[in-house]
């Protein structure tokens, strides 16, 4: 699709990377505006995200989140509720589908004033052997040049600059006439010298004002995106700026299973034959593994650094040397020391078998719950996590609880703060509670044959 078109009352103008209503105007960043204008290329049709990159990035090698990041960003621009959507509809392992409908905006008043050059002048074109010259860009090329010196350019003008014209064939409204000659030339006089170099000099600084406007354009662009940036922060940027915005790297305390005394190595020669050798080793679950590297991915795309250290490691001086996130909960003390004070905390029964989420304002209605006898035997249940984002008291730096009762819940919690659409949920509530600084929430995932579902908030706290 090319030039300005209609989004159904939304103005979009790709060239210059804007989409714009009633008024305000919101830069898109190139890629983003690339993926708007392709989906409104195939209104109502479902693209995979494999089309969508292939069309995107050719050549280029991205991920899905990339992808996922440009959808975001539309979506927030447009308002658009992706639970509800009335732009840009997700479907579920299929792509994404243009839903709004579209529409070609047309000038008439531009159709009315401007008709065809060839009309207006009564000539098309002139083929001069096998070369075509259009005779109306050199006509107006003249009158343009023409007009900068003052000049009438009427067949009293061109005596000194005299063109003709050989093997020239003109098409008229109602004749053809055709004079075989070799070539086409311009014969040039010695009194059009001054003339020509009046119009280099014109050309000249035609091109400079063209590439100062360029470069004015481009400059006006850049920091017009980076002033709308500052204004409509992402989702992503809006939860994680706590952490995004510190100089230092992130920790992620994570929890650390049985320390090992021993490792079973391959032999290279033979790797059928395993050796066991004594070694010092700590085991991560590899759910929390999942989660780690979700959060992880998106703080290095976002030039963030971070750290890995295991809970048992894991000081109150490398707590206070930046932000920290901490994973897991049950297998994980500094996540339970944390949330110990806040509203929504973990609590178990004295044998270990049942595991809970606590609403400290509620303390008798614990509906969070995981049976742990029913969790072994069927593998299907309904798991439950905390997600927060607070200021440590103790240290005064940002602190980021991901931590599911079971490893399901630590998945769905991760997931939960990865993807855009669950994000833009999680930052209208906390637009809706005043763009308070700390939050609490309780997420919920169905686990079917010891595999998450979708996350769901249960309820939610800021302060």
């Amino acid at each position: 699709m090319r030039g300005d078109f209609l989004i159904n009352n939304w103005l979009i103008q790709p060239q210059i990377n804007t989409v714009e209503k009633e008024g305000q105007r919101w830069h898109l960043e190139p890629k983003v505006m690339q993926v708007l204008v392709h989906l409104a290329s195939h209104p109502n049709e479902v693209l995979s995200k494999e089309h969508l990159i292939d069309a995107i990035w050719r050549d280029t090698f991205v991920g899905d989140d990339v992808l996922i990041r440009c959808i975001s960003e539309i979506r927030y621009v447009f308002g658009d509720d992706p639970r509800s959507p009335s732009v840009i509809q997700t479907i579920p392992k299929a792509g994404y589908r243009l839903i709004a409908s579209v529409s070609r905006e047309v000038d008439a008043a531009e159709l009315i004033d401007s008709p065809p050059r060839a009309s207006r002048l009564n000539v098309s074109r002139h083929h001069a052997g096998e070369k075509t010259v259009d005779v109306v860009a050199v006509q107006e090329e003249l009158e343009g040049v023409a007009s900068e010196l003052n000049v009438l350019p009427t067949p009293q003008n061109y005596t000194s600059a005299e063109i003709k014209v050989s093997s020239v064939k003109v098409v008229g409204d109602n004749h053809t006439a055709g004079h075989p000659t070799d070539a086409l030339f311009i014969e040039k006089s010695t009194q059009a010298a001054g003339y020509q170099e009046k119009k280099r000099s014109i050309w000249s600084r035609r091109r400079t004002w063209l590439f100062s406007g360029i470069i004015s354009t481009g400059l006006a662009i850049w920091g017009g995106t980076l002033v709308w940036k500052s204004a409509h922060p992402s989702p992503f940027n809006i939860f994680w700026a706590p952490v995004l915005d510190t100089k230092e790297p992130a920790l992620f305390c994570i929890a650390d299973q049985n320390q090992y005394s021993f490792i079973t190595l391959r032999d290279a020669a033979d790797p059928t034959r395993q050796v066991v050798l004594k070694d010092n080793l700590s085991a991560v679950v590899i759910d929390d593994l999942d989660t780690i590297v979700r959060v992880a991915g998106f703080l290095r795309a976002h030039g963030k650094g971070y750290l890995l250290k295991g809970e048992e490691m894991t000081n109150l001086s490398d707590l206070r040397n930046g932000p920290s996130i901490f994973v897991g909960a049950f297998d994980n003390a500094w996540t339970l020391r944390l949330t110990k004070s806040l509203r929504y905390h973990f609590a178990n029964n004295a044998d270990m078998t049942q595991f809970r989420i606590v609403d400290s304002k509620n303390p008798s209605m614990s509906p969070w719950m995981v049976d742990r006898t029913q969790q072994l035997a069927t593998n299907n249940y309904r798991d439950y996590a905390i997600v927060a984002r607070f200021t440590d008291a103790n240290t005064g730096r940002p602190a980021i609880v991901l931590a599911g009762i079971g490893r399901g819940g630590t998945i769905a919690a991760g997931e939960f703060l990865t993807d855009p659409d669950d994000l833009m949920q999680l930052v209208s509530a906390i637009q809706g509670a005043g763009n308070k600084k700390n939050l609490e929430i309780v997420l919920s995932t169905q686990i079917i044959n010891g595999q998450p579902g979708s996350p769901k908030i249960e309820a939610s706290y800021f302060w």
